[in-house]
């Protein structure tokens, strides 16, 4: 019997926006698979060439904030220098509410890589993020 794939992430409905649900065993599993849900409404991220490095470094005041800084950072990166990013080696702090890594990825060309969705900005709308049996985030994207 063949093991499942784990779910990272899968999409949720939204009236005027688009969001997503998250998954991770830890909180660096989490936040990797929610930058990966962002960039994917935008684009095929493994179509994106590992070809491009970043440092990043978020301290924020608690967990939501975090994540929303982290996501934000991606939108930066896209909109700033159009790279998707797709591979994370990040270290998150849970006491002290920082993030702190390389992330790795490609410039997107619209001429060679698929189009999707424009998103403006992270928001906060019904954000959450908790441990159950699994770190769950749930975020919504203004588009």
């Amino acid at each position: 019997m063949e093991k499942e794939e784990e779910i990272r992430y899968r999409y949720i409905e939204h009236p005027s926006d688009v969001g997503f649900e998250a998954y991770g065993d830890t909180l660096e599993e989490l936040f990797a698979h929610a930058a990966i849900a962002l960039f994917s409404f935008m684009t095929d991220v493994e179509g994106i060439e590992e070809e491009e490095e970043r440092e990043v470094a978020i301290q924020s005041e608690d967990l939501y904030s975090l994540m929303f800084d982290w996501l934000d950072e991606m939108l930066f990166l896209f909109e700033s220098d159009s790279l998707v990013m797709r591979n994370f080696d990040i270290e998150v702090n849970e006491s002290d509410f920082s993030l702190i890594g390389q992330c790795r990825g490609g410039k997107f060309d619209p001429s060679k890589h698929e189009s999707g969705i424009i998103i403006k900005a992270v928001t906060y709308n019904m954000m959450e993020v908790k441990k159950n049996e699994v770190w769950h985030a749930r975020v919504v994207l203004d588009v």
